[in-house]
């Protein structure tokens, strides 16, 4: 491709969330965003020690990554669609008639991006595809302004205001992490804070084992865990 080339943003809707079957529907947009914000956060857990006014803060984990921008659906006919960009010299009076139906257009980006999949019973995976930004996603929010309209009312113009949040399947995301298996022996270094449902939660994804892990480590009494104490997290019984 030359580097004057218009690449038009795709929408490509996938049916797994590994993003391996593409389900045949795909969008792509009239006129490409002017912009699109990538948003990172975390989560924090909250707690107070005893006695003291102030709160203490450690991280819990990260929160899902999302990206968000405008789509603009025109019926104007001012702009063209498959990269011919504006028609100059077009005054309103003067519009073809071949001029796109808005309604319709969003309906087909709806369709991508929203409709509910019966196979997996949720809104369709989609992946964003514009230059150098490949982004596997599920819209999350859509909000839809009409501007501009006919006579009889029917919208000529509409601006879709949307977030998709970034997803990716567990396989791949144990991979990215290098997390340990819950099948392994682990042991792990009591810090200032930690209780030990807290970190059965971490270690197996689920505060119900303190009682067996207490037992193991023959602890005489875990609600007080001393820092620098040595835990064994052992396999889970299957």
């Amino acid at each position: 491709m030359s580097l004057g080339q218009l690449q038009k943003m795709k929408l490509v809707a996938y049916d797994d969330i590994s993003f391996n079957n593409e389900s045949g529907l795909e969008y792509e947009v009239l006129i490409n965003p002017e912009s699109y914000a990538l948003n990172y956060g975390t989560e924090v857990n909250l707690r107070s020690a005893q006695g003291s006014s102030e709160t203490i803060t450690s991280f819990n984990k990260r929160s899902p990554q999302s990206l968000s921008f405008k789509f603009l659906f025109d019926g104007t006919g001012v702009v063209k669609r498959g990269g011919g960009g504006l028609l100059s010299g077009l005054a309103v009076p003067g519009l073809p008639a071949d001029k796109p139906n808005v309604v319709q257009d969003f309906q087909k980006f709806k369709n991508v991006v929203y409709q509910y999949s019966g196979g997996t019973h949720q809104p369709r995976f989609v992946q964003l595809r514009w230059g150098p930004l490949l982004y596997n996603c599920q819209a999350t929010k859509m909000t839809i302004t009409f501007k501009l309209f006919n006579p009889d009312g029917s919208p000529l113009r509409a601006e879709a205001d949307c977030t998709f949040q970034g997803v990716i399947d567990e396989n791949k995301l144990a991979t990215i992490e290098n997390r340990k298996s819950p099948d392994l022996t682990h042991v792990r270094t009591v810090i200032e804070g930690d209780t030990l449902p807290l970190l059965c939660y971490r270690e197996y994804g689920d505060s119900k084992y303190y009682y067996e892990v207490a037992q193991f480590n023959q602890l005489t009494d875990f609600k007080q865990l001393i820092p620098g104490t040595k835990i064994i997290f052992p396999p889970l019984s299957k």
